[in-house]
């Protein structure tokens, strides 16, 4: 071993990123490539009575206008929402199956959201192909659309599937009901809480693109775009296409972030390679800002609420959990899996809870699809438990960090399975509790509350301590060679998308092998290369396509030991491999690894290994979070002080991307409590956030210096320790600042905040207590 990992070494990645030679799909073209444009439904429910493409296709220069029915011709099918697939179909409370509402490419006969595509028209110019579309003559028969899902669940709603009554998608529930009834009715004690966690859009650095095309000659199709997984991606569209998977060619480049919503395949993608085969030239399609916050998979957007039980000593008897989840007008793919897999079993989080239970119905409204988004279902069933747990200890009358300590489950009782049905072990929720208070300065707030209240200032402060589950697909691919150079090549099924798997797997590869660093070569992304993959979401890949590397690196040294043997004309028993080396025992006879890959080129076989690694279940990175907030009672402008993140994502093999992972988290986390805000009008669906004029996202300016802690325990189900650390930022931060600022308000006699706390938002709470006194 070498002393690679566990070291804060600088991105490998980022030269080419920060120095404008990064490569991404819109920078991408090929020979005699068109161009694509969406023409999108400016209605959030119509019927659509007819098309007209005449007058567009004689506009110079287009190529083609397509609509659902010339998709459906040719085959295509919708994009599949597996609300019924086998090993993601979720039943219903009664058993009976949820609905398909799956989108279609094209809308077929009706549209369920404002910008929903319709037709795509190709040109030879992206210019020709914006005029064209504009002249594209749609009749639309406007329908009453509902936004809100009180609105869809009222009785005269307008139902947006025939086979979806009342607008309702599904409803499914996990735990014991009775239980938890039974439990509630005997408790000293009831708490009960309503929260709303806002819509959000993810964002994406890079907008989504495609570069699409063709080859008659194979009949193989090939798509160039961002994604997360190329063989997923692959997939879905070989069944979308309706053709075999190895006629469908998916490769990746430098990815804009992804955040889970670039898992799964969209309708331009599709578009554009139907459009690629109908007129036998490449089809380029890149999106236009405003169209991502209308067409990219939005996120979150639950309405909760919670009961708890407590008993005369402030300990937690039950837990009753019910949401609603409005997630648009159509099921993206595996939307209603992910939400039970995740949400449901975590609900409770650290905290000793004997019973639990908890109902989740969804419901249609006339919005942009709801899907993945980083710390999916987590992030709410966090958000919502560490809500309920502060209004449980200020009904208790204890101090909020000794209730909290009251109820974690302790070190001492792990392996523990929980109501909700998970099992941790190996963490020690004390202690992670007492590292951030301590961080905080909890036990000297007082002081620095009262100096605040002197300049006029309210202060707050608050702790969540969290668990998280982590990994998505429980095995990854890899295969590694050396020549005799000694350069090595690894190829991985994960896909990176900002996260620095170039940099973290090299660390590894340079441990195990012995070989440098400037030595090792990544290749991803490419489903002609990489025979198979997983891919990256979930908090997965260091620990499971870092253990297909380290797992790999071993099966290649044992193909090398056993030419060694014939090298050094020893048994390979006697022979030690002290990287890169393989040595005779007792001696200074040794030959190096490339010396072996050298070898084995002289025998017409490379050395070359493959290996698929596999684990089972879920890790459960773990931590807390501290907060300390300031607001302006003039203004509602809230100022956070200080943040502290205490964090055991496992051993971190690069500290430095770690701690950049947990900022960046914290970041989007802290943004969706303060003042990221989906906004539709209520009457006609559209968007009233759709650009970054009216659509925040946090600054630099908004955050403070991170106070980061990495306690790290080894995860034993992988070679290298790994837990996962991609969301843990992301999680639980946005209940730490809103506990904080009800902390700070409270005196005033505000009981309620939810996010974002924007200024107003915290203004007007402050006004409406004032005026209630």
């Amino acid at each position: 071993m070498t002393d690679h990992i566990g070291r804060p070494l600088p991105r490998r990645e980022d030269r080419a990123l920060i120095t404008g030679t990064g490569s991404y799909t819109a920078d991408h073209s090929k020979p005699n490539q068109a161009h694509g444009v969406i023409v999108r439904s400016p209605h959030a429910h119509a019927r659509i009575d007819a098309i007209r493409a005449e007058d567009a296709m004689a506009m110079p220069g287009v190529l083609g206008v397509f609509t659902a029915k010339d998709l459906k011709a040719a085959g295509i099918g919708p994009i599949p929402s597996y609300s019924r697939a086998p090993g993601f179909a979720v039943k219903n409370a009664d058993g009976t199956d949820m609905p398909e509402a799956s989108q279609y490419p094209l809308a077929i006969d009706r549209v369920r959201y404002v910008g929903e595509p319709v037709a795509f028209v190709v040109a030879e110019t992206r210019d020709a192909a914006r005029d064209a579309a504009e002249a594209v003559d749609i009749d639309y028969d406007p329908l009453d659309a509902v936004i809100h899902p009180d609105d869809a669940l009222s009785d005269n709603a307008p139902a947006l599937w025939h086979d979806a009554p009342g607008n309702r998608s599904s409803h499914w529930e996990t735990g014991d009901r009775a239980g938890v009834d039974a439990a509630l009715a005997a408790a000293e004690h009831v708490v009960e809480i309503d929260v709303a966690y806002p819509r959000i859009v993810i964002g994406f650095m890079e907008p989504r693109a495609a570069l699409a095309s063709f080859d008659a000659e194979t009949g193989r199709y090939h798509l160039l775009t961002g994604c997360q997984s190329a063989h997923r991606m692959r997939d879905m569209l070989a069944e979308i296409l309706d053709t075999e998977t190895e006629n469908v060619h998916v490769s990746v480049p430098d990815v804009g972030g992804g955040f889970g919503a670039r898992t799964n395949a969209y309708p331009e993608s599709v578009c554009a390679l139907h459009a690629a085969r109908a007129i036998g030239r490449p089809v380029h399609w890149v999106a236009e800002r405003s169209e991502s916050f209308l067409a990219d998979t939005q996120a979150r957007s639950q309405k909760m609420s919670a009961r708890l039980g407590l008993d005369g000593d402030g300990n937690i008897t039950a837990l009753s959990v019910s949401s609603t989840w409005w997630h648009g007008g159509y099921l993206a793919p595996r939307s209603v899996f992910i939400l039970a897999f995740w949400m449901g079993p975590l609900l409770g989080g650290p905290y000793r809870i004997p019973v639990c239970h908890f109902s989740c119905r969804g419901v249609f409204t006339n919005t942009t699809p709801v899907g993945s988004y980083r710390g999916v279902a987590r992030a709410e069933a966090i958000y919502l438990t560490d809500r309920l747990i502060e209004e449980a200890a200020r009904a208790s009358g204890l101090d909020r960090a000794e209730f909290r300590r009251r109820n974690l489950i302790p070190a001492a009782a792990l392996p523990v399975k929980t109501a909700g049905g998970l099992t941790f072990s190996g963490m020690d929720f004390h202690a992670t509790l007492n590292r951030a208070l301590s961080a905080i300065g909890w036990q000297a707030f007082v002081e620095r509350k009262e100096e605040a209240a002197h300049a006029g200032r309210l202060r707050g402060i608050s702790v969540t301590p969290f668990v998280l589950s982590a990994g998505s697909g429980n095995e990854e691919y890899a295969d590694l060679s050396v020549d005799g150079s000694g350069h090595v090549t690894l190829g991985i099924g994960t896909q990176d998308f900002g996260m620095g798997h170039t940099t973290v797997y090299t660390q590894v590869i340079a441990d195990r092998l012995g070989l440098s660093p400037d030595a090792v070569r990544i290749e991803q992304g490419d489903t002609d290369r990489i025979p198979r993959g997983t891919g990256s979401m979930g908090s997965r890949s260091m620990r499971i396509g870092g253990g297909a590397v380290s797992a790999v690196s071993d099966v290649l040294i044992d193909k090398a030991l056993a030419l060694a043997e014939d090298l050094l004309e020893t048994d390979r028993r006697d022979i030690t491999f002290t990287a890169p080396d393989f040595v005779v025992q007792g001696t200074d006879r040794k030959v190096s690894l490339p010396e072996i890959a050298a070898h084995a080129e002289t025998l017409g076989t490379p050395l070359a290994a493959d290996t698929v690694f596999t684990v089972d279940g879920s890790t459960y990175p773990n931590g807390c979070h501290a907060c300390e907030v300031e607001i302006d009672p003039e203004t509602g402008r809230l100022t956070i002080i200080r943040f502290v993140t205490v964090v055991d994502p496992g051993l971190a093999v690069n500290p430095m991307i770690v701690a950049g992972q947990i900022h960046g988290g914290l970041a989007q986390a802290l943004g969706e409590a303060f003042v990221e805000n989906c906004v539709y009008d209520a009457t006609s669906g559209q968007m009233m956030s759709g650009s970054f004029m009216d659509y925040a996202l946090p600054r630099a300016d908004d955050l403070p210096d991170f106070d980061l802690h990495i306690e790290s325990s080894a995860e034993p189900d992988n070679p290298l320790g790994v837990k996962g650390v991609g969301e843990a930022g992301t999680v639980g931060a946005q209940a730490t600042l809103v506990n904080a600022a009800l902390d700070a308000v409270a005196p005033s006699g505000v009981t309620r905040l939810d996010m974002p706390l924007t200024p107003l938002a915290v203004w007007q709470a402050l006004e409406e207590a004032k005026a209630g006194n």
